[in-house]
């Protein structure tokens, strides 16, 4: 049987696909983040480039730190995101055929991940000097969870994801006139990624493709403590009253190492074989974010700007894998013996996603309480052919509202945001289970295959209530 124990050797092959599949973090809005993070920000639907006027200003345009008059400035912002994310699968005649669970079609199945908490902090100051602002700031994109039944139809897809990119960031912004303003910040960029989801090792010539004795968990844990970045802006005041935000996030470029773990198929064939080495790494390329900001104003009374982000996440059109350390292998398997990984990618093939967005402001009287409210609509990045629950994204709109009340010295902020992604039914997925020796040899399955796992139809909402603590000195 040289076919079935090649393929079932491939296994090893199959869990490092597993792991390019997880090694796509939820990254910013568009991809894997929610738009827009800051208590602030948010509430003007992430309208708040031109009128940034906080220090989330080092995330959407450094240059705006200038409006920070004061000689310190603290900041402290807290987002709860709630996530309702749903998939219905495509009915499978043979799954409902032969495994009596499914015998009525498969269920939908729903994201049952807790709200999530995403913090941040910052402090500012101008160190006495008049036209300069300095600030030192940690923060992460807003991001909600993903965690589905262990033993669901979505499981060869995603069982559970923890990501984490997190922002150490030192910026500085100079006004030399009072038409302009420049801003840069240097980024100390962490990448965590923490992933498991099921693989098949179905052989072709026995079983079949979603047998559960075939099936096996993959646990994936890489980390890159350190990937350099960073962005500029320009804050540009050509008349009274109205502005010009222009920033750039330049991309990030993540090499990430860690480990797989592998339980091994409860079925007897696999009984004697032993997975050696456990070491991998993940290349992931984050895109070049673009904002452009138009706002009009009557100072400390009113504001409305218009807001358009550009994010190239055609970037990520693929994800270079390679085992680590001395490499990882299958031992012991009847008729071959040792089969070793080789270095390979996965096709991602994301699109560009763009972002507009309206926001405004209003402080009755030019009082201690502000009224903000936003709107936003942004695109997708994975097409049809590549979307799975690991990132349920697509076209988008956001209703935002949000107000502010300051106490002296200090400000309060309090949003509520609701982000409804456009359902989704796919009939024409390219994911397969993760078993990529099919396509190196498929004699052996003779008239079957991998079951495809990424049609149907997918649904996400979220709810995000924001709060944002500052003061100045």
């Amino acid at each position: 049987m040289p076919h079935v124990n090649r393929r079932c050797l491939g296994l090893a092959l199959a869990l490092l696909v597993a792991l390019s599949s997880a090694a796509a973090p939820r990254a910013r809005a568009g991809a894997f983040y929610l738009p827009e993070r800051g208590a602030r920000a948010l509430a003007l639907g992430g309208a708040f480039i031109a009128g940034a006027d906080d220090l989330n200003a080092q995330w959407l345009n450094p240059a705006a730190l200038t409006r920070l008059s004061n000689g310190l400035s603290l900041y402290v912002d807290l987002g709860l995101i709630f996530s309702d994310q749903s998939f219905l699968r495509q009915d499978d005649p043979e799954v409902t055929r032969k495994d009596p669970e499914y015998a009525n079609g498969f269920p939908t199945v729903h994201d049952q991940g807790p709200p999530f908490p995403d913090p941040s902090l910052a402090v500012a100051s101008n160190f006495g000097l008049e036209d300069f602002v300095f600030c030192l700031g940690a923060y992460g994109p807003y991001a909600g969870t993903n965690e589905w039944p262990a033993d669901g139809p979505q499981r060869y897809s995603l069982v559970n994801l923890s990501a984490l990119e997190f922002f150490i960031q030192f910026s500085a912004a100079w006004r030399p006139s009072k038409y302009l303003a420049v801003g840069i910040g240097l980024q100390w960029v962490v990448t965590a990624i923490k992933q498991r989801l099921v693989i098949s090792a179905y052989p072709g010539v026995f079983g079949w493709p979603e047998e559960r004795s075939l099936d096996t968990l993959a646990e994936v844990d890489v980390t890159d403590s350190f990937s350099p970045s960073g962005n500029v802006g320009l804050l540009i005041t050509p008349l009274t009253g109205f502005d010009i935000g222009l920033s750039a996030q330049l991309p990030v470029s993540a090499a990430a190492k860690g480990k797989l773990t592998v339980n091994k198929p409860s079925h007897y064939y696999f009984s004697d074989v032993e997975v050696v080495g456990d070491q991998i790494n993940v290349g992931l390329d984050f895109p070049l974010i673009l904002r452009l900001g138009l706002r009009v104003y009557e100072d400390k009374l009113w504001s409305f700007e218009l807001a358009s982000v550009y994010e190239m996440w055609s970037a990520l059109d693929e994800i270079p894998v390679s085992p680590g350390g001395d490499g990882i292998a299958f031992v012991g398997v009847p008729g071959i013996g040792t089969y070793r990984v080789k270095d390979f990618a996965i096709e991602q093939n994301y699109d560009d996603v763009i972002s507009l967005r309206a926001g405004g402001w209003w402080a009755p009287g030019a009082g201690d309480v502000t009224v903000r409210a936003g709107f936003f609509y942004e695109s997708g990045a994975p097409p049809d052919q590549t979307l799975t629950v690991l990132d349920i994204d697509g076209d988008k709109i956001g209703i935002t509202l949000g107000g502010t009340v300051r106490l002296g010295n200090y400000q309060i902020d309090l949003t509520a945001a609701w982000i409804d992604t456009f359902q989704r039914a796919v009939p024409n997925s390219e994911k397969t289970q993760v078993n990529p020796i099919y396509d190196a040899n498929d004699t052996p399955y003779a008239d079957t295959e991998p079951s495809y796992v990424g049609n149907g139809t997918y649904s996400a909402t979220n709810l995000i209530l924001a709060t944002t603590f500052s003061a100045g000195f």
